[in-house]
């Protein structure tokens, strides 16, 4: 892309603009924005530096040779909420506005029109989520493209080397405000090289908590010399005056009143432009070799392929809600009314008149969930949304309407798959879910400070909560080092009530390049690497949430999908056979292997090194009895010796930490025909956020396995050549075999992963059909009673979610918010193609509209014999959604053991929250207080 870069002069903005270069972007030309004559010390920008601005075009136009364009800034910080809002002040009638963000958008509105090739901004923020999220703004409101890629890169340590080291940058101090450590006489106009190398920006650091780079505001540079981008020459100051505040004699800057450029040979020098992607790249090839050193293969059962089927019934579905104390709601199976017809055979635009429809539906429900609120809920209250497609590319077309309706600040987290063509009841093209949560839309956009008789009692009451936000939303919109920007109106993250953390979906893209990584060698394929990318770039979002960031550990429920085009790595060119069974154990025990070792180390993300909040080298292993009953080292107190004086208690008598159970984290893996931008893999989690992992207990339930058997009469289905769960299709092959002497067995297994006691819960569950030994096939199996398995599996999971004792009352069917139904709804086989090559072959056959139905019979009974007189049944009953796929594994050692003949049927996801009390308990551990607002 051609980028203007935004440039203050300083070591940030100029490293930021090299490495958009070195990114593969073309730079076009630069942008200051300069202090006007009137300003003083005592009014710094909250948006820009201005200190050396003096120095500036001569720094652009004559060292680094580009266009450069300046204007006064005649705003103030005016707006410093968390999202900004451009209509929030006027502007003046002499031309000047009155928010200095608006500067910058002037400024590059007449950019624009002097290079209208441009299309993307580099800035040089690096913590600063003030600064970041108004120049996306800015970028949003003239469609432009925002490059950071100093956001969250490293720690600020590792951030100034690469400076220094890396860029080759020479720069020097030009402001300080940091008193005692950096006086205005003794370090202005000192080189921030020597600064380094002699130690002082560490000692400060360890004495007075400085920011090495400079990102608290303790001083800011001047660049005088960058070889790699002062192609032209290097900057001279031969005349400076140091000017300090008469208010604060720590706060100096050094005024440059004549400078000069240094003219260079047209030597200059260069860098690899790939670099840092291929460095990105073979890590992870290497991680993915780790994890497959003790892989063993297996192979799996064979699955049947079925004709396709092209008559559907259509059939009415209704969305089902879920309403939980709290106000969390769960708007579950969103549907339209009836599937499209394409017109001229255009699929897109059918998709798009079904979400119109869904939009539609969707809005109207929203105004009538809580009727008593002054302010009606609306689209800005859901943080989270699944959109399940018929065809990925449909989304191209749908997304217009969908960043209409959702809108882009601060937008809800998104997980986008595609799952086969007429796999969505009765032949539709879109479905979609939502998690909301009352208020939160007003309470992100709100103030401390209330107006009574225009805020609703509810939102009153949780903005009074000084302990917990009710929501908090990570919407990155820049290219960055960091993580990816999400493709389209979602954000990365959103924290429901401080304490559960909804992920969006992560795919394999390299940050900077915003492509999907690729291996490199032979051996590693590419839906390896992707699926390891994906958990590095969730653990790196959860590294940039508030409150301390989160670990991959502290997962307590997550998808790993796979797309039909991974299938591909599975099949040997040399030694493809149509009868062989699909090597489906292949494709989860690597999974499983990489997924562990992300888990166990965090995927190499060192959590909280970017904040400064832990040093920057991961800690070592320490003796298990230095730490405290809940895994603190020392007890949280600074050494040994002080936590064992404090505490009273001897070495040897002190409790050992509960073992880690990372590697144990139940992951449902599931493979569907598309994933987005071509993805193979991509990785879905729901977590504790680190606050409330750090006080509730996040652990494992024990597995449960219950084995039903079936023969003769018992069952009440067939399957005819495959899964086909008599879904309304008109079929007329009448394959089915008769197994009267058969005996076979259903095996259900279920893990929970727990946060707390009675807190929250996602519990996973999986039914296989397991043949007895003269059954070969799952299609000479009578199909038992599907209630009854699903009943089977509802309770399992809520049983596993418990506990024991007097725990034993803390679930019910009222807790459930949702439950989502995979289901097998394809066949898979390998083929030959005409050139011998091993293909594989997907046909969908199943849209599972009479086991949507079934579900929702289970669920509503079991809600009945739990709902009191005093309450509604239909609000008892959990939201819940049936999602077809190609094939599935629960990734849990307890289930992931491949047994001869034994095929997954059903999975299940339930979650289970009671947030309200999960709040309490965190309040009684973590926030408690006897100081009280008055």
């Amino acid at each position: 892309m051609k980028f203007v870069a935004l440039v203050s002069g300083g070591k940030d903005s100029i490293y930021s603009t090299l490495l958009a270069i070195q990114n593969g972007h073309e730079l076009v030309c630069c942008a200051h924005l300069a202090p006007s004559q009137q300003h003083n010390l005592e009014e710094e920008s909250y948006m820009y530096q201005t200190a050396g601005s003096e120095s500036v075009r001569l720094q652009v136009e004559e060292c680094i040779g580009v266009p450069f364009y300046v204007r006064t800034i005649s705003g103030r910080s005016k707006n410093t909420s968390l999202v900004y809002d451009s209509n929030d002040g006027d502007d003046n009638v002499d031309g000047s506005v009155s928010d200095e963000v608006e500067d910058l958008y002037l400024l590059l509105k007449q950019i624009q029109s002097d290079h209208p090739d441009i299309t993307a901004v580099s800035s040089g923020a690096i913590l600063s989520t003030y600064q970041r999220t108004r120049i996306e703004n800015v970028c949003s409101r003239l469609n432009l493209t925002s490059l950071s890629y100093l956001w969250r890169m490293a720690s600020q340590r590792s951030i100034l080397n690469s400076i220094l080291d890396d860029g080759e940058i020479d720069t020097l101090l030009v402001r300080v405000a940091c008193p005692p450590g950096l006086m205005p006489y003794r370090h202005l106009g000192k080189s921030l090289r020597e600064l380094r190398d002699r130690g002082i920006l560490d000692a400060l650091k360890e004495k007075l908590g400085m920011h090495p780079a400079g990102e608290g505001g303790e001083y800011e540079t001047l660049v005088l010399d960058c070889p790699k981008l002062f192609k032209h020459g290097k900057l001279i100051l031969e005349e400076t005056e140091i000017v300090c505040d008469d208010s604060d004699d720590g706060v100096g800057v050094l005024r440059i009143t004549k400078c000069s450029v240094e003219k260079k040979s047209t030597t200059t020098t260069s860098c690899d432009i790939e670099d840092g992607i291929e460095k990105c790249q073979r890590h992870a090839t290497e991680e993915v070799h780790k994890s497959k050193a003790d892989l063993s293969v297996k192979n799996c059962t064979s699955i049947q392929t079925t004709p396709d089927i092209d008559q559907i019934h259509q059939s009415m579905n209704l969305p089902n809600i879920k309403m939980m104390k709290g106000g969390l709601c769960h708007i579950s199976a969103l549907l339209s009314p009836i599937a499209a017809k394409a017109c001229n055979n255009d699929e897109a635009q059918a998709a798009v008149q079904e979400f119109l429809s869904i939009r539609q539906m969707l809005q109207t429900i929203l105004s009538r969930l809580y009727p008593n609120d002054i302010t009606k809920t609306s689209p800005q209250d859901i943080l989270y949304v699944h959109l399940y497609l018929s065809e990925i590319s449909h989304f191209a077309k749908i997304n217009q309407h969908y960043q209409e309706f959702f809108g882009t600040q601060l937008p809800p987290s998104r997980s986008c798959v595609a799952v086969g063509k007429r796999a969505l009841s009765g032949g539709r093209r879109v479905m979609m879910d939502c998690i909301l949560q009352r208020g939160s839309g007003g309470y992100l956009r709100s103030s401390s400070d209330v107006d009574g008789d225009k805020c609703d009692t509810f939102l009153e009451k949780v903005l009074q909560n000084k302990n917990h936000s009710l929501r908090r939303t990570l919407h990155v919109q820049s290219i960055s080092n960091w993580a990816p920007v999400c493709i389209g109106p979602y954000s990365q993250a959103n924290v429901s009530r401080s304490s559960l953390v909804f992920l969006a979906g992560m795919i394999g893209l390299v940050p900077q390049s915003m492509k999907l990584i690729q291996p490199t060698d032979s051996e590693t394929t590419s839906w390896e690497v992707q699926l390891y990318q994906s958990w590095k770039n969730a653990a790196s979002v959860l590294d940039g949430l508030e409150d301390g960031g989160g670990r991959l550990e502290d997962c307590s429920g997550g998808l790993i999908y796979f797309s039909a085009d991974a299938l591909q790595s599975l099949v040997a060119n040399d030694d493809v056979n149509e009868h062989k069974s699909f090597p489906w154990h292949r494709l989860w025990s690597t999974a499983q292997c990489i997924s562990n070792n992300a888990l166990s180390n965090n995927a190499n993300v060192l959590m909280g090194s970017v904040d400064g909040v832990v040093g920057e080298e991961p800690p070592t292993d320490a003796d298990p009895s230095l730490y405290d009953e809940d895994g603190v080292l020392y007890g949280g107190y600074e050494d040994e010796e002080t936590w064992r004086e404090i505490s009273g208690v001897e070495a040897s008598t002190l409790p050992s930490p509960s073992p880690t159970t990372s590697n144990n984290v139940p992951l449902l893996m599931v493979c569907l025909p598309e994933l987005p931008a071509k993805a193979e893999a991509e990785v879905e989690l729901i977590l504790a956020s680190r606050r409330a992992a750090s006080c509730l207990n996040v652990c494992n339930s024990s597995v449960i396995v219950s084995t039903v058997e079936y023969e003769k009469g018992n069952s009440t289905l067939q399957i005819n050549q495959g899964l086909l769960w008599d879904t309304g299709y008109d079929d007329n092959n009448n394959s089915s075999h008769d197994c009267s002497d058969t005996l076979s067995s259903i095996e259900i297994t279920s893990v929970s992963r727990l946060v707390g006691l009675g807190c929250a819960c996602v519990s996973t569950v999986m039914a296989k059909w397991k043949p007895n030994s003269t059954s070969t096939s799952i299609d000479a199996l009578d199909l038992p009673d599907v209630e009854k398995i699903l009943s089977s599996m509802i309770d399992d999971s809520i049983n596993n979610a418990k506990g024991e004792g007097e725990l034993s009352s803390l679930f019910t069917i009222e807790d459930v918010l949702n439950v989502r139904l995979y289901y097998k709804a394809a066949s898979v086989s390998q083929r030959k193609d005409v050139s011998g090559n091993g293909k594989v072959k997907v046909d969908m056959i199943d849209d599972g509209s009479t086991l949507r139905t079934q579900l929702h019979s289970v669920l509503r009974m079991k809600a009945s014999k739990t709902t009191n007189n005093t309450t509604d049944e239909s609000t008892s009953i959990p939201a819940f959604t049936v999602v077809p796929v190609i094939g599935m594994q629960l990734s849990h050692k307890a289930s992931l053991t491949e047994e001869t003949g034994s095929t997954p049927l059903l999975a299940m996801q339930v979650t289970i929250a009671d947030l309200v009390r999960m709040e309490s308990e965190m309040w009684i551990r973590n926030n408690r207080t006897y100081k009280y607002d008055n």
